[in-house]
């Protein structure tokens, strides 16, 4: 003992001891848990009890996340955040994903879609088998091998788009939040590629970076579509109108029609779509509407001369197709409805859509009505006609009518109607007043022939033509008399050349050619089979022209069999 004091109230040291506490805790919700950690401490010289507070921290901050980040992100976004929706049904869609394909960030984004076609209309173009890019399919099939190599990175290149979830940007030195996702609260029979959404988000109360971002995008979507004509189609499944397909500018000089008629078209399109005309027609309490009628056989122009004009004036083109078995009044109401102020409404083969002479028809069958029961033999005769089509039981003539011209008809557009056969329609669509203008076209004449050919065969400034090569020696022997003469002089008198021989062979084709007895769509084909070779065009024309009325006429004989 020491300093006096008992034995029994000496000081013993104090060992300290890790808290059993833990370990007995998580041993009754993990069996074996302690012997473990007993082990990892033998063997392993590890203390896993240090690590277990550390543990829960870590899962009971994860369970309050998984409580509270929605929360915070709804309050984040309501306060904090502005954001734009953009819907892939609609076009801006297409303005934003060409301009997202094209920065860096979304190029190298962990995740992405890579698409060829990054328009969101590619589920549209399939069902109704449309093609955005005829013609650069048909440009690139003309192309020799060594060139589609090159183009075919333009035309089939693959576009990179970051994938669903959340990604940031800089933008003009603000941070954008880019969202995409899936919109669950659509209808579960459309495709992942109709509910989609993309959200941008940015940071404060003012979108107004967003709205600058989306405007630059759509100026960038616009000049790649300068060149072209715009093509939309009245899709009847949700009542609005897709595009479906853009057309190489086509000019009016390529449709081969009458001269005076042409001009006449032109200048009262011109005239109607002239600023002062619209206040002109409000002033006087007329209706600032403006309708077209082409008709004429098969392949004379008059599609072609839609889209000349379209190109020329710089408009959209809508198409409606009136023969759809979902086409109702309605629903074409409501299309009409949704058109913009410029436009063109094209109903193309108008006498097919089973409305001709509705109004006669009806009473006609009124008529042949006997003791409330119809005439049989009357009804046999309608059963064995079937030149029309059966009408459209959603659409009549009057409810077309009222489309067109009633009281609730929009106002601005130019509605073109082509048919070919225009004694099948009723005299009720064609009036005055509906239809401002009938153009007739015809069959080829001679004129219309020398022009196809001149079309078809006559250099450009961009291009030579084999005609143009094979007076190289005439060319070559000028320049040795005269001395050496500029290079552009001597191009331009290789054209001049190649013009005059143009001119003199398309002289002598026009003059193997029966008038008016072939369309121009049949004459150009001709052609086309020797692009390149007019004088061989010259010396099988006579073979052509016997062969064509060879299968003309057993066309004929064989249907008249079959009535």
């Amino acid at each position: 003992m020491s300093d006096g004091l008992p034995s029994s109230c000496a000081t013993t040291p104090v060992v300290s001891r890790p808290s059993q506490f833990p370990t007995v805790l998580v041993d009754s919700f993990v069996p074996g848990f302690s012997v473990l950690t007993s082990a990892a401490k033998a063997y392993l010289n590890i203390d896993i009890n240090a690590y277990i507070p550390m543990v829960l921290m870590v899962v009971a901050m994860t369970v309050a996340w998984s409580f509270g980040s929605d929360p915070l992100w709804n309050f984040v976004h309501s306060y904090l955040l502005s954001s734009v929706t953009i819907r892939a049904d609609d076009e801006a869609y297409n303005v934003f994903i060409l301009w997202l394909s094209q920065q860096r960030f979304a190029r190298s984004s962990r995740h992405s879609f890579a698409n060829t076609d990054i328009s969101s209309r590619h589920w549209y173009t399939y069902m109704h088998g449309d093609s955005g890019d005829e013609e650069e399919e048909e440009y690139t099939a003309a192309l020799p091998e060594h060139a589609k190599l090159k183009t075919g990175s333009r035309k089939g290149g693959i576009h990179y788009t970051p994938a669903f979830g959340s990604h940031y940007f800089w933008y003009r030195g603000h941070l954008l939040v880019f969202e995409r996702r899936l919109n669950n609260q659509e209808s579960n029979f459309q495709s992942m590629s109709e509910r989609e959404e993309l959200v941008l988000l940015c940071f404060g109360r003012n979108s107004g970076i967003i709205k600058h971002l989306l405007s630059e995008a759509r100026q960038a979507y616009m000049k790649r579509d300068e060149q072209k004509t715009l093509i939309y189609r009245g899709n009847f499944q949700d009542t609005s109108w897709k595009r479906c397909m853009s057309r190489l500018n086509r000019a009016l000089s390529t449709v081969f029609l009458d001269g005076k008629s042409r001009q006449d078209l032109l200048n009262d399109a011109r005239d109607y779509l002239d600023p002062e005309t619209q206040r002109w027609y409000a002033n006087r309490g007329i209706p600032y509407r403006r309708g077209y009628l082409f008709h004429g056989p098969p392949g004379t122009g008059k599609s072609s001369l839609s889209l000349a004009l379209a190109a020329l004036f710089r408009l959209k083109i809508y198409i409606v197709s009136l023969s759809s078995a979902l086409a109702s009044e309605e629903k074409i109401m409501t299309l009409f409805n949704e058109l913009p102020v410029r436009c063109i409404v094209l109903l193309e083969d108008i006498d097919t859509a089973g409305l001709a002479h509705t109004r006669e028809e009806s009473s006609a069958q009124k008529s042949h009505v006997t003791n409330g029961r119809p005439d049989s033999h009357d009804g046999q005769q309608q059963a064995d006609a079937g030149s029309i089509p059966a009408a459209n039981k959603t659409l009549s003539l009057s409810g077309l009518l009222n489309i067109l011209d009633g009281v609730a008809a929009q106002e601005g557009r130019i509605l073109i109607m082509t048919t070919n056969y225009i004694d099948k329609l009723d005299k009720a669509l064609i009036r005055p007043g509906r239809v401002d203008k009938i153009i007739p076209f015809g069959l080829a004449d001679r004129d219309i022939a020398s022009s196809i050919f001149r079309a078809i065969y006559a250099p450009f400034e961009n291009e030579l033509t084999d005609i143009s090569k094979g007076t190289r020696g005439d060319t070559a022997d000028d320049e040795d008399k005269c001395g050496s003469m500029p290079e552009d002089a001597t191009a331009a008198k290789r054209q001049l050349q190649s013009r005059e021989r143009i001119d003199d062979f398309a002289l002598c084709f026009a003059s193997k050619l029966p008038e008016r007895e072939f369309s121009p769509a049949e004459i150009q084909g001709l052609l086309l089979q020797h692009k390149h070779q007019p004088e061989k065009v010259i010396e099988t024309v006579d073979q052509w022209v016997a062969t064509m009325r060879r299968q003309k006429s057993e066309e004929e004989q064989a249907r008249r069999y079959t009535e």
